[in-house]
């Protein structure tokens, strides 16, 4: 099975991890899918259009992660 996406890489059997830095972290999202070499490559695809958008300002981290716990994301700034 090929690694070759930047960013990218198997979690387990069922998942694949993709990585971004957003406001200054380090973030780690988990997707559900078999890491094979097609998934991985719409991984590295997705991650590319969250740069992409990370990039132009407009990246909401709450509509492309919707499952994730408030705890878990990024914080948005302080109170």
């Amino acid at each position: 099975m090929s690694q070759g996406f930047d960013g990218v890489r198997p979690a387990s059997e069922s998942s694949i991890e993709i990585g971004f830095f957003h406001d200054g972290r380090h973030c780690v999202e988990r997707i559900r899918a078999k890491p094979t070499a097609a998934n991985l490559k719409r991984a590295a695809e997705r991650r590319a259009a969250i740069l992409e958008a990370i990039a132009r300002g407009e990246f909401d981290y709450d509509a492309e992660f919707p499952k994730r716990g408030r705890a878990a994301k990024p914080s948005q700034g302080s109170a």
